[in-house]
């Protein structure tokens, strides 16, 4: 629910920074400010993802889909993340072509006020994000975003200003340097939520601190075979755990709530443990412990 508040605020505050951004490309025709336009404008079409991403991921699984519908916010991700690498190539060749041809700009003070009220939006949004939202994959690509809007923005800023005292290559240099922000974003939220999609696996230190919480339950005797992997910002783990064969079914059963309320108490980004109870063999040797 905290999540939706959070996409819904996101959608409200772009709708604002659109508006303002659009006001101050009009006036003063900068390819650094139709920059952070259009990236608003993507934004918000990002956001609108996201809120729905979010929205979708919360639902509990169906008849459809066992596991749930978490993948629904790594999609969201991924359509946010292709929106901001379209806009950043735009923007590359387009600040290209202005450099080279030479314009200038008319910037007055109520553009630069303008502008400073955007960097402290964007600040507001991000301590916003940070502070009330859970960190799903398509609120950290939210989060990501917005930051580098601060520094975005921060840049026109300056360009803009540097123009204004009779530099205007400043505007097409800042403008190309938004793109680059943009694409760095796009590729380190981009890894993440990829690595998500292909079921990638938490850090084998990760792992070993699961099994830790393993072997602190005295019925366990070992564990084999834990894989973990990672479905709209949270974590499921699957493990083979050994125990005693002449332990009773209630007390085996009882021993593998424990491990599941501990892991789940100890590690809050473990929403599910699935633990497969099998016969102790003392003399089993070289079974692997972690993986298939």
């Amino acid at each position: 629910m905290e999540n939706l508040k959070a996409a819904r605020f996101v959608i409200a505050t772009n709708v604002f920074l659109i508006v303002i951004k659009l006001l101050v490309a009009i006036w003063t025709g900068s390819i650094a400010i139709i920059a952070v336009l259009i990236d608003s404008i993507f934004d918000l079409v990002g956001s609108l993802l996201a809120y729905f991403g979010v929205k979708k991921a919360s639902e509990p699984a169906d008849a459809d889909h066992h596991f749930g519908h978490g993948k629904y916010d790594s999609l969201a991700s991924i359509g946010q993340l292709a929106l901001i690498a379209i806009v950043s190539f735009w923007i590359i060749a387009e600040a290209t072509k202005r450099l080279i041809e030479g314009r200038k700009l008319v910037v007055g003070q109520i553009e630069l006020l303008l502008m400073l009220i955007t960097i402290l939006v964007d600040i507001g949004i991000v301590w916003y994000l940070t502070k009330k939202a859970t960190k799903t994959l398509a609120i950290k690509a939210s989060i990501s975003n917005y930051t580098s809007d601060i520094a975005q923005n921060s840049a026109v800023f300056v360009g803009l200003a540097a123009s204004s005292l009779g530099f205007p290559q400043a505007d097409p240099i800042v403008a190309f340097m938004v793109a680059l922000m943009m694409l760095r974003v796009v590729f380190k939220v981009g890894k993440e939520t990829i690595e998500e999609l292909t079921d990638k696996s938490p850090p084998r230190e990760r792992l070993e601190k699961y099994a830790k919480e393993i072997m602190k339950v005295s019925r366990a005797k070992s564990f084999h075979r834990m894989r973990a992997r990672v479905s709209g910002g949270k974590v499921h783990v699957d493990v083979h755990v050994q125990f005693d064969p002449k332990l009773s079914i209630k007390t085996v059963h009882d021993a593998c709530r424990k491990i599941k309320q501990n892991i789940k108490r100890e590690f809050p980004e473990v929403s599910e443990v699935l633990i497969h109870a099998e016969p102790h063999d003392r003399w089993q040797k070289g079974a692997p412990k972690f993986g298939s």
